[in-house]
């Protein structure tokens, strides 16, 4: 198995509340796989169905929809610790900004628990819908921004 900043890992949000051992036996379990891809380089294309979930660990990802026109638009910067990949299909791609160490989590282990049923992965699906609510509440401050009619609204 490559190396891993076990520490680095364990302060990451999603991952809190779960020992070093009870994380090293889930990751293992969930069949996670740690990936490193270099700057420019393609993490998973628009239109593509979603297999994993990902979780960066080092460096940053730019979050971008190809447009008709030949243009890209850019919906967000994912920095360290953040996670990402969680819709059903991707409407857009995603791209190394820089070095990018992450983890890939296949979806199927946030669906169901083992025959085990361990605390870890209840606390881990805990953390999981803790910060996609925060993702979705800041999503909802940005249509309200941008929806907003007057300049003075959206102040």
């Amino acid at each position: 198995m490559i190396f891993l900043d076990w520490e680095a890992v364990g302060n990451n949000r999603l991952f809190q509340g779960i020992s070093e051992a009870e994380l090293k036996r889930m990751l293992g379990c969930a069949k996670f796989q740690y990936k490193m891809y270099h700057k420019g380089d393609v993490i998973f294309r628009q239109d593509e169905s979603v297999e994993n979930f990902y979780v960066l660990l080092k460096g940053q990802v730019t979050i971008a929809k190809h447009l008709i026109s030949g243009k890209k638009n850019i919906l967000y910067i994912v920095r360290e610790n953040q996670i990402f990949g969680e819709e059903q299909t991707f409407q857009y791609g995603a791209w190394a900004l820089s070095d990018v160490e992450l983890i890939e989590m296949p979806k199927t282990f946030f669906y169901s628990f083992c025959s085990n049923a361990c605390k870890h992965h209840k606390q881990l699906i805990q953390n999981i819908l803790e910060m996609l609510s925060i993702k979705e509440e800041l999503a909802v401050k940005k249509i309200n921004i941008v929806s907003a009619v007057s300049l003075k609204e959206r102040i």
